[in-house]
């Protein structure tokens, strides 16, 4: 791929990752504590949403250990240690939306996979 169309690409992710996502009548269904199972190769559910401006919990469940990591929310989520079979609860405040990769570094990968998308809906 050329350099013009990986700056593309990057650019079209960025702008779609910082983005606003837009709620309405979505929020009401959504719930603020979200349950997820992480893995070697990714997240259950893939995608989890939730909307802005919530006291959010993360309800983990790793199937493997390493390191969490929610880009875009560093403050407000800071990477975490996970430990395979026990989980683990993580509060924090749905600041900002968008959508926002989920990273995975573990002691065999630790330049991190990308295990899913977080998504924060506008109220």
């Amino acid at each position: 791929m050329s350099r013009i169309a990986q700056f593309a690409v990057a650019a079209l992710f960025l702008a779609a990752a910082s983005g606003c996502v837009s709620g309405g009548s979505a929020c009401d269904d959504l719930s603020d504590r979200v349950e997820i199972t992480v893995t070697a190769d990714g997240m259950v559910p893939s995608q989890p949403a939730v909307c802005r401006d919530r006291d959010v919990t993360l309800a983990v469940t790793p199937e493997i250990s390493g390191v969490l990591h929610v880009h875009g929310y560093d403050e407000d989520l800071p990477a975490t240690t996970i430990v395979e079979g026990e989980p683990i609860e993580l509060t924090f405040r749905s600041s900002r939306s968008g959508q926002f990769p989920v990273e995975l570094h573990t002691d065999a990968d630790a330049q991190g996979i990308d295990v899913g998308i977080f998504t924060v809906h506008e109220p």
